[in-house]
């Protein structure tokens, strides 16, 4: 039983992440045929995707009463604020810029950076001395990172140096949006600190959202893709996370997280005709490699 229950957590782990990936080779595509800009579909996409997830809370009768009870207390309504506006926000909108100014592939492995951006921290904030395996997964995370930005030629970069920016943007905020949200993951479910995490950060957006006449001239087929991003790559990719966890440690799911950029190379490739070299491609490999050197740790993740 135990075996199987593994399997099905493996099973959900990987398609949420697969969902994540072939969502952001949808989101790459609206910005790259498309006027729709990537701060008015992120704003739209947490807005729906908390929205679903709290009614999710909602009818389940062990969450029902803690959807508003997240707020009686000012503990932790402070740190629901922080989680939303200062992680789960910047960390959502710096990636989907990061796609927007280049690629999906490029973006999701450069998010991959923040287990050792979060270790580079330690070192700084807190002096903290990397043993070994902490600098083996610097050392590997810089070089594949020089391989997929330089495409190994060190004189010139491959993609727009704003996508390496809001790639490494994307990559601190996951810092945040792993770090804020713990304390409440002790006390409350997931889909609710999620939802509500969600639901607030698409606030300062949303106006942006509504504003945006390029939604009123995409054909049925674009709106397919902003359907498919909202829904499947934002609520069912979050629901099928938050699944894996009730089988899994978060460790083998962050592991398993990794399908997520592998995913969007391959889609970008067979859907949206980009181009990966081999030296590309083991950049790629390189970064995402590193989470396989993570000590085992709880995290929080939604891409």
């Amino acid at each position: 039983m135990n075996n199987t229950k593994k399997q099905v957590g493996i099973l959900f782990a990987i398609l949420g992440a697969s969902c994540w990936g072939i969502s952001g080779v949808a989101s790459q595509y609206l910005f790259h045929h498309t006027a729709v800009h990537p701060v008015s579909l992120v704003g739209l996409r947490l807005f729906v995707g908390g929205i679903l997830c709290l009614l999710t809370a909602l009818v389940q009768p062990s969450s029902r009463q803690l959807v508003l009870g997240i707020w009686q207390q000012k503990r932790t309504r402070n740190r629901l604020l922080l989680f939303s506006l200062f992680g789960f926000l910047p960390s959502q909108l710096s990636y989907f810029l990061s796609i927007s100014y280049g690629n999906v592939a490029t973006a999701a492995a450069l998010q991959f950076l923040s287990p050792t951006l979060t270790l580079i921290f330690m070192m700084i904030a807190w002096h903290h001395r990397p043993n070994r395996l902490e600098t083996l997964a610097i050392v590997i995370s810089f070089s594949g990172t020089v391989l997929l930005i330089t495409n190994g030629n060190l004189s010139m970069f491959v993609v727009s140096v704003w996508a390496i920016f809001w790639g490494l943007m994307s990559g601190v905020g996951q810092i945040a949006y792993s770090l804020l949200p713990k304390p409440l993951l002790k006390e409350y479910p997931t889909s609710v600190v999620v939802g509500w995490g969600m639901l607030l950060g698409s606030l300062p957006l949303l106006p942006a959202s509504f504003r945006d006449h390029s939604f009123y001239q995409l054909t049925n087929w674009q709106w397919a893709n902003v359907l498919f991003i909202v829904i499947v790559g934002t609520f069912v990719a979050c629901l099928c996370y938050i699944n894996s966890l009730k089988f899994l440690s978060a460790t083998i799911a962050q592991i398993l997280g990794s399908f997520e950029p592998l995913t969007a190379a391959l889609f970008s490739v067979l859907f949206l005709g980009q181009n990966l070299g081999l030296v590309e491609v083991l950049g790629i490999l390189l970064i995402v490699s590193v989470v396989l050197l993570q000590k085992p740790q709880r995290s929080a993740h939604a891409s």
